[in-house]
């Protein structure tokens, strides 16, 4: 029977946050973008507006009334306060008026305008603001100049955008850049936070155990010299004698489990050693209790040659005993299989330590949350020895630790991957 699989209620609200985080910054775009938009649109309906009261205006002056001083000075007001690209050509496409073009009204005198007019011979100065004009057309149809009761057109309003609304365009990709940013800085804040949480939290327990840990370690310790001298006039001397020896063995043990959660909360200091020497002294504690767990269950261990490497003893066995621990409660109770391995990866430069079980294997989901810490498939368990784990090989050593091979039914493989520095290569 498949272990009902349990999820810390942590892993869930930090997921929810950054999924409502998401949504609020997506609608936030949305809205601005709208808005912009609106805006932008409201600004062309009154261009356009303008335009066309200036096409009325000058359909009722005529281009000819224009030359009247009285109508030239109201038509000189009307296109001063015009702050979009103009220009106003006669039937024959021959620009009369223009501003915000980049040609000044000035350049072009109005005889010049009246023999292209007249002759039909554009010179190049005009041709250049009828240029103007036809890029104008492309944003914005050209509204025709109609006197009111009487037939014909006496011109065309050619016009762009206002400056304005081109600069609100942009708008909301300069939005989507700040909210961008502003999500990137909030995420990796969120990140940071939450990592010296965990890192708090993991440390805090870690020391309370180890202080847990200090009064049994006493009374065990008082315990086996009371033993040892009960002994001396015991006839099953030699009994006594190996239960004593176990009972040390068992107090190394914790006496080493104590100065492990001491570490987490440091930065310890790494030795050149032998990782083979490491991983087969765990094996055999192992191996030597497995009939007391009440294990049918054979380890095979296969090691090769392999370079010296920088680790702090008694964290990397903490490490392997997770493994085996977690490959112990994998495997099958009566028939199972673990093989132990450690193998020197020369292109990589890694001295690669794995785990293998024949159990039931995990989910690719279960791969993906295996180092979460609070994530367990185990009925008991707090889902803490992964995740400290991975925290003692990637930020003590430096190394790389994952789940190698795993699939439902076909075990899984743990593989954990030491650097070795050229000069010890």
């Amino acid at each position: 029977m498949v272990p009902p699989r349990s999820v810390a209620p942590r892993v869930l609200p930090a997921f929810t946050y950054r999924i409502f985080l998401f949504l609020a910054a997506l609608l936030l775009m949305v809205a601005l973008v709208l808005h912009t938009d609106y805006v932008v649109d409201r600004l062309k309906d009154e261009t356009q507006n303008l335009c066309h009261v200036l096409a009325r205006f000058l359909a009722v002056s005529t281009f000819e009334a224009v030359e009247d001083p009285g109508m030239h000075a109201i038509f000189q007001d009307v296109v001063q306060n015009i702050t979009f690209p103009i220009v106003l050509t006669d039937p024959a496409g021959v620009p009369r008026a223009w501003k915000n073009v980049g040609i000044p009204p000035s350049a072009v005198p109005d005889s010049v305008l009246d023999r292209a007019a007249a002759t039909h011979v554009i010179p190049p100065e005009v041709r250049r603001i009828q240029e103007i004009a036809s890029r104008l057309d492309r944003h914005a149809s050209p509204i025709p100049v109609v006197r009111l009761a009487s037939p014909g057109i006496l011109g065309f309003v050619h016009y762009g955008e206002p400056p304005l609304v081109r600069q609100l365009r942009w708008i909301p990709y300069f939005e989507f850049a700040v909210i961008v940013v502003l999500l990137a800085f909030g995420f990796v804040g969120f990140r940071s936070l939450q990592t010296g949480e965990q890192r708090s939290l993991w440390a805090a327990i870690a020391k309370e155990t180890a202080h847990q840990l200090g009064t049994p370690l006493s009374s065990l310790m008082g315990w086996t010299a009371l033993l040892r001298e009960k002994s001396a006039g015991s006839v099953d001397r030699a009994g006594v004698e190996e239960i004593a020896v176990e009972m040390e063995r068992d107090l190394d043990r914790l006496a080493k489990v104590a100065s492990r959660f001491g570490q987490v909360g440091s930065i310890p200091a790494l030795v050149e050693g032998d990782v083979t020497e490491a991983v087969s002294g765990v094996v055999a504690y192992f191996r030597h209790r497995l009939p007391h767990l009440g294990r049918q269950i054979e380890i095979e261990e296969h090691y090769e040659p392999v370079p010296r490497v920088l680790f702090h003893r008694e964290l990397l066995e903490w490490v392997i005993e997770n493994l085996i621990r977690n490959a112990i409660d994998a495997a099958d109770k009566w028939n199972g299989r673990i093989e132990v391995s450690v193998a020197w990866d020369r292109p990589r430069r890694e001295v690669l330590l794995r785990v293998k079980d024949n159990g039931r294997g995990m989910t690719p989901e279960e791969r993906r949350q295996a180092f979460q810490p609070g994530f367990t498939t185990k009925r008991r368990g707090w889902g803490l020895g992964l995740a400290l784990a991975r925290r003692v090989v990637r930020e003590y050593h430096q190394g790389r630790i994952l789940v190698a091979e795993s699939a439902p039914g076909q075990g899984t493989t743990m593989a954990v991957a030491l650097r070795v520095p050229p000069s010890r290569a």
